[in-house]
């Protein structure tokens, strides 16, 4: 991995109180992250937590008062309208704010509309990050973007993410939830020539492997990270079993140097 404008962006899968909010966001400043990830709404599989919703808009105001940068997924248009609402209401500085096309929000209609809300409603320098599909097809992948820039928002607010694909009866060694093809990764870089970030926690599943994750990906020019880390991961509502401590989290970036 190259240090060229590398990007770290960690925090747990889900915003679950203020607390845990803010401790993560005390957290990564004492190690230098300025990007903090944590969803607002959670797509799932099962009926189960499905996040705190615009109730947390309040906790990132906070944390972006710390200044972090707080990033959560999108699944729908207003989500962005009421977010964004959200952390003007509460004096925050709302261009400290990453939102992110989650790989599950595959309805293009939905995809452009959520970029165009952001080009209208937030301050320019909010950027979008866009994860790949569930589904190995470098085409729609590229697909995704199009219809993102489509909608009027400048490459140089794109993020890109790559967090694997679906198993799908594909042969799977390493037992990873979702295993990456790094060389398509690479491709979908130099085609759109946008910044490319790994998500180690998605691929990995395990704590074990998101480690295995990033030293298989050492060779390629990803342009940093986006890691689940919880101060108590057995406790986490959400992905317990791919989320780091924090002292994993240090001992990660010692690896990714």
């Amino acid at each position: 991995m190259t240090n060229h404008e590398r990007i770290i962006i960690a925090g747990p899968c889900a915003a679950e109180s203020k607390d845990q909010v803010l401790e993560c966001a005390s957290a990564l400043k004492e190690r230098g992250i300025d990007i903090m990830r944590a969803s607002l709404w959670k797509p799932r599989t099962k009926p189960g937590f499905e996040g705190v919703g615009l109730e947390g808009s309040s906790w990132f105001a906070e944390a972006t008062n710390l200044g972090i940068t707080i990033g959560t997924e999108i699944l729908l248009p207003d989500q962005v309208t009421g977010l964004i609402g959200g952390i003007y209401d509460h004096d925050g500085d709302p261009a400290k704010i990453l939102l992110w096309l989650g790989s599950r929000n595959q309805n293009h209609v939905i995809q452009r509309e959520i970029a165009r809300r952001i080009l209208e409603e937030a301050p320019s320098n909010v950027r979008l990050l866009i994860k790949n599909q569930p589904w190995s097809d470098e085409a729609h992948w590229l697909g995704i973007v199009d219809h993102v820039v489509g909608a009027g928002i400048g490459p140089e607010r794109i993020i890109l993410c790559h967090r694997g694909f679906s198993p799908n009866g594909r042969s799977n060694p390493n037992n990873f939830r979702n295993p990456p093809d790094f060389d398509m990764a690479m491709r979908v870089k130099e085609v759109t020539g946008l910044p490319m970030l790994l998500d180690p926690s998605h691929i990995g599943g395990s704590v074990e492997n998101v480690f295995k994750t990033v030293e298989m990906a050492a060779d390629c020019d990803f342009d940093g990270l986006m890691v689940e880390v919880h101060s108590t991961p057995s406790n986490a509502r959400t992905d317990a079993k791919q989320q780091l401590t924090f002292q994993e989290l240090d001992r990660l970036l010692l690896l990714n140097k």
